[in-house]
């Protein structure tokens, strides 16, 4: 696999960060700054997906019951957000 280079600003205690977890995980910096990248791209692509399907799901659900209570949509965004599971500007924008 061909590699290319690539130039990034960190503050000094993020470089110590990746420094020691490279070294921990006995790997170059570049190494395990890529595969870390790979890792947060998936899970961005996972969440989502996770979102998309939500959507469905309530979509579904209110093709064959009717709109969800806007309490209902509150209590959850309440709870998914405490959960860490859902950033603000995504609902906001859908709501």
């Amino acid at each position: 696999m061909s590699a290319r280079k690539l130039s990034i600003s960190v503050p000094p205690e993020v470089e110590e960060t990746i420094k020691a977890a490279a070294a921990g995980e006995g790997k170059p910096v570049s190494a395990w700054l890529a595969e870390a990248a790979v890792e947060k791209a998936q899970v961005a692509a996972l969440h989502a997906a996770a979102r998309a399907a939500s959507r469905e799901l309530i979509a579904e659900y209110e093709d064959e019951h009717g709109k969800l209570p806007e309490e209902s949509r509150r209590r959850a965004r309440n709870f998914l957000s405490e959960a860490g599971l859902l950033d603000d500007e995504p609902w906001q924008a859908a709501s």
